[in-house]
């Protein structure tokens, strides 16, 4: 399977709607109630257009995660995180996904993961770009719009600042330009709840969105699912000092920039407005690109193996849950 994978024609990335279906495949055989609990004024649009019909409900999971996927090579090969151009960072994205059965159904953070990638693409293209005053604005406004479905997104806004360092110098008219593109989509958006006359509420929800360690409940096998995701995590952390070898100081850059957003995961999860197992998706984007990137770098043969692990281990899990 991974052959289809292991080629630098941009086209090969279509193959990820297919391959997060199959991972998609148990729920459609399950009649399951597919909306979150917690999500923000406009999080709740998108559940209630979503939650009319199930056939969309247990679509759009796939769908969104196979075009962050995409996303996710694109900006590895524009950017250079490797130095042999594959389609396995956004292979590695939506493994990840599909490894805990809480992140199969429908929530408004399936769309955070794109907004993401954009904004990681978009600042790390002031590293050699010319219009880093937009970049960087552009980065500002996708971390915005996701940090609109979830608030503690907004937690990402340090990282990306220690992003900029990385690429060039953190002033505070480049940190300006960053936090303006944030400002912009918030006030958008608060001036679109003001003409509906939702202004309080969209206030009360983007407020009620932060907490601290807040636990939710989670099913066996969603934890066993949760569990699963060290693996990778180990492997991505054992080997970041490898990964860098050998790649020139724009790739160097990069991967040293995902390990940031990697590292500030674990604070965007710990001030949700409840700490679900569905809300340690936001590893997604980062660990799955960088498992990717480790995968590409394996010998045939061993790829194979981990990938196969994986993949029977995430159906597997995702039968027991949907069954239980």
């Amino acid at each position: 399977m991974l052959s289809l994978f292991r080629t630098n024609q941009s086209y090969a990335s279509l193959f990820l709607f297919g391959y997060a279906l199959l991972l998609q495949l148990p729920v459609f055989f399950f009649d399951v109630p597919v909306v979150t609990e917690d999500y923000t004024y406009y999080g709740g649009w998108l559940v209630t257009g979503v939650s009319r019909s199930y056939w969309l409900a247990t679509l759009a999971p796939p769908v969104l995660v196979a075009l962050a996927g995409i996303a996710a090579n694109a900006v590895c090969s524009r950017y250079r995180f490797a130095r042999t151009v594959t389609q396995f960072p956004g292979l590695g994205v939506v493994l990840v996904w599909g490894l805990c059965p809480a992140f199969h159904f429908f929530d408004p953070q399936l769309l955070t993961h794109l907004f993401l990638l954009l904004a990681i693409g978009a600042l790390s293209s002031t590293y050699k770009g010319r219009s880093m005053e937009v970049a960087r604005f552009n980065a500002g406004w996708w971390l915005g719009l996701a940090s609109l479905l979830v608030p503690a997104y907004l937690l990402f806004i340090p990282c990306f600042i220690v992003g900029i360092s990385i690429f060039r110098t953190a002033d505070l008219r480049a940190i300006g330009q960053l936090l303006g593109g944030v400002v912009i989509a918030y006030f958008l958006a608060g001036t679109y709840a003001y003409w509906r006359g939702d202004f309080l509420d969209w206030y009360a929800l983007q407020l009620g969105g932060f907490g601290l360690l807040q636990l939710g409940a989670a099913a066996p096998y969603v934890l066993g699912g949760l569990a699963l995701l060290v693996l990778p995590l180990l492997i991505v952390l054992l080997t970041s000092e490898r990964g860098r070898l050998l790649l020139n100081i724009e790739g160097s850059k990069n991967v040293s920039f995902a390990y940031w957003v990697l590292l500030f995961t674990l604070p965007v999860v710990a001030c949700m407005a409840t700490v679900r197992a569905a809300g340690a998706q936001v590893l997604m984007v980062p660990l799955g690109l960088l498992f990717g990137l480790w995968l590409g770098r394996q010998e045939e043969a061993q790829a194979e193996f981990y990938h196969l692990i994986l993949f029977a281990a995430a159906l597997a899990l995702l039968v027991a849950a949907l069954i239980h």
